[in-house]
């Protein structure tokens, strides 16, 4: 080997990875602002600074593009939450962290999120496909912390771990719903707590909970 050819392979691969991140970026993005009809491939190379053939180059199609680009998002997902469950092992402050992170991707990634709660849901197949790939991975990483606390003795267990984790999702999805249409900003910490302790105890108090 050559001196410098070692350092010139990585040069290359960092700017094809770096080109790689550029068109998925421009993807969400365009798809986000115009929508996914509106949005030829000509526009997101437009955005990403590159030539039209080169997003052909890294994807199939726009349809590719947009896979990869969910896939990439819910991977960093999964692995926040590993990540964190290091350190957090109390089910319900698992269950907390996993709100918070939820919540938290409409600012970390307002395109993403504005996609996610309007472009994807035109098209049954894009549900299809998120359906049975990240959402029952989202499911089962709830069920599975909620199983942890039934047999330790913190949450009931006559309850279905399944329909809880289903309750989850949608007060989270419905609260992001809320922020991309409306604007509003949430506090992600404290109203994942908040949607935690409402799944967890209810909103009745001790007088409102019995018969009278």
């Amino acid at each position: 080997m050559k001196a410098g050819e070692g350092l010139k392979k990585t040069e290359e691969e960092l700017a094809t990875c770096e080109k790689y991140q550029r068109i998925l970026d421009a993807a969400v993005e365009v798809i986000a602002e115009r929508g996914y009809f509106h949005s030829p491939v000509s526009k997101i190379a437009k955005r990403a600074g590159v030539a039209d053939g080169t997003v052909y180059l890294y994807f199939k199609s726009k349809d590719d593009v947009l896979r990869t680009a969910i896939d990439t998002t819910f991977d960093k997902f999964y692995r926040q939450i590993a990540d964190a469950f290091v350190t957090l092992h109390e089910p319900r402050e698992q269950l907390e962290y996993i709100a918070q992170v939820h919540l938290e991707s409409c600012t970390v990634n307002r395109s993403m999120a504005v996609l996610m709660q309007t472009e994807m849901r035109q098209s049954a197949k894009f549900i299809a496909e998120f359906s049975h790939h990240h959402l029952v991975k989202y499911i089962q990483v709830v069920r599975e912390v909620i199983r942890r606390g039934q047999e330790q003795g913190s949450f009931r267990r006559d309850v279905s771990d399944g329909v809880v984790a289903h309750c989850m999702f949608g007060a989270i999805d419905e609260l992001l719903s809320s922020a991309v249409f409306t604007g509003r900003v949430y506090d992600a910490k404290a109203t994942a707590a908040q949607v935690i302790d409402v799944l967890l105890n209810g909103i009745a108090t001790g007088r409102a909970s019995g018969s009278e």
